[in-house]
């Protein structure tokens, strides 16, 4: 249902230019609050939009997204085609089929709600985070599997003896080799937080987590000896 005038609710506003205003609410929950979406039960977001500027708004479609690492995950697009009059306003409601959202993500991630014009670009945005009851299985779960299996991988290939010939390396050199699984675990541990509801990923936090366990991993690779590796004249000394 579409209509328009001023648009008075109790939200958060999101500004564009400062020629657009944009409010969210999903299930009566502004989108900076807790949000959940849930795939077993109808969704109903409401999106009211003001028009600040001296022309009209050409509005073609609302997007519900969610998006962790650049990676878009889910995406709903409801098709509304409403002119805005220049200080005018309009507001929509949607209800949103989310039964495929089991087999996409789970957990606590940032989500979007914009508003796009005929030529699809984006007019505003309001962002927040939301928990989504999805399955463990899903594609975001299988992700950070693997994101763990790449770990274990690298980690793996990072503990390998050095060079054959030579002096041991140093340590900073044996602490580099560590540093890539160590950024990966870190993306991991962004994903494993989110999945378990603890914290929605973040630039900030992305950030903090990976620098940490990299850093961690470095001096771990620092701290360990270098592993000498076997030789045929050892193998012949030994028999």
């Amino acid at each position: 249902m579409t209509w328009l005038g001023v648009f008075f609710a109790p939200t958060a506003w999101a500004e564009n230019d400062n020629t657009t205003r944009l409010s969210v609410t999903i299930d009566g929950q502004p989108l900076d609050g807790d949000v959940v979406l849930d795939s077993s039960a109808a969704t109903r977001l409401v999106v009211g939009v003001e028009n600040l500027g001296g022309s009209a708004l050409e509005v073609d479609a609302v997007r519900l997204s969610g998006t962790v690492f650049g990676i878009t995950f889910f995406g709903y697009d409801t098709r509304v085609r409403t002119t805005v009059p220049a200080r005018g306003a309009a507001t929509w409601t949607v209800d949103l089929d989310l039964r495929g959202l089991t087999r996409r993500v789970s957990g606590s991630l940032p989500v979007r709600v914009e508003i796009r014009d005929t030529d699809l670009t984006m007019v505003a945005a309001e962002n927040g985070r939301a928990d989504v009851h999805g399955s463990l299985f899903s594609a975001y779960g299988l992700f950070g599997l693997g994101l763990f299996a790449l770990a274990g991988l690298l980690l793996a290939m990072g503990l390998l003896p050095g060079r054959r010939h030579g002096r041991p390396a140093a340590p900073w050199r044996r602490g580099l080799r560590l540093v890539p699984a160590g950024c990966v675990a870190g993306l991991f541990a962004v994903l494993a937080l989110s999945a378990m509801g603890l914290t929605a990923p973040s630039t900030p936090t992305d950030l903090a987590i990976t620098l940490s366990t990299t850093l961690i991993a470095f001096g771990i690779g620092c701290a360990l000896p270098e592993r000498a590796p076997v030789t045929p004249a050892d193998n012949n000394a030994g028999r």
